[in-house]
């Protein structure tokens, strides 16, 4: 008898296969150069490894290709992607086609970094009153907005946050806030930075993939697929790998 349930069992395990096999399907992914989220020149970096990981889980294909940021959501409006990784829901909802979500895989947070020995706490948004504070060009940020338009805080802005980094090494000013994975990838890539300090939080979101509504029928594998990697310490384990631990 048990041969027939061993046997039972393998007949079951191959036509799940066969059936994935046959729903097999190819997405078109949007990424831009963000290391160390997405890494342009090698073609590598935290998102790129997931979705390896979700391409042996599930035998789907995934064509990932790099564009300017802005040109992303127009993409993705117009239905030329099928996904964009990385997106907290609420960032994307006054665009023309928001998506669908799969459940959360991983965050971004937003941190202060302070140059050695400048570091100090900050609870609220009005513990920074009086200071510079380095932050991005073009970078909305509301919890900040209203002291920024009292000239309680002074905005100096970085054309990314690399160059914030960069800009706040060279002592240029003695605080920024910027993503908290940029921060640790680059102090752990970069010698210079090493005695930058990072302090409290300023921002955390939790996000998802973010999925044209023509693939919404899809999304029960994905959330399954990122469950299996979530539980078995795969997604932690390659943020670990750029450095990163949230």
């Amino acid at each position: 008898m048990r041969w027939k349930n061993n046997l039972l069992t393998a007949v079951l395990l191959w036509l799940a296969g066969v059936s994935n096999y046959s729903l097999a399907a190819t997405f078109a992914v949007g990424f831009y150069d963000y290391p160390p989220m997405m890494i342009e020149a090698t073609k590598s970096g935290v998102y790129q490894d997931i979705f390896i990981e979700l391409s042996k889980l599930m035998g789907d294909e995934f064509d990932i290709r790099y564009y300017p940021y802005p040109r992303i959501g127009l993409l993705f409006n117009t239905g030329r992607l099928d996904i964009e990784p990385g997106v907290f829901p609420g960032w994307v909802q006054e665009q023309t086609v928001p998506g669908v979500f799969s459940i959360a895989f991983g965050k971004v947070v937003d941190v202060l970094v302070f140059q050695p020995g400048k570091r100090f706490a900050v609870k609220s948004p009005a513990d920074l009153g009086g200071k510079a504070v380095g932050l991005v060009r073009g970078y909305a940020y509301p919890d900040l907005k209203a002291l920024i338009d009292k000239g309680q805080i002074e905005r100096r802005n970085g054309l990314n946050e690399e160059q914030l980094l960069a800009m706040l090494a060279a002592s240029r000013f003695d605080q920024i806030i910027i993503n908290k994975a940029v921060a640790q990838y680059n102090i752990l890539k970069v010698p210079e930075y090493r005695y930058l300090e990072v302090g409290d939080v300023m921002n955390a979101y939790d996000v998802s993939m973010r999925v044209s509504p023509k693939r919404a029928a899809w999304l029960p594998k994905l959330n399954a697929a990122i469950l299996e990697l979530k539980k078995a310490g795969v997604i932690d384990k390659i943020y670990a790998k750029y450095g990163v631990h949230l």
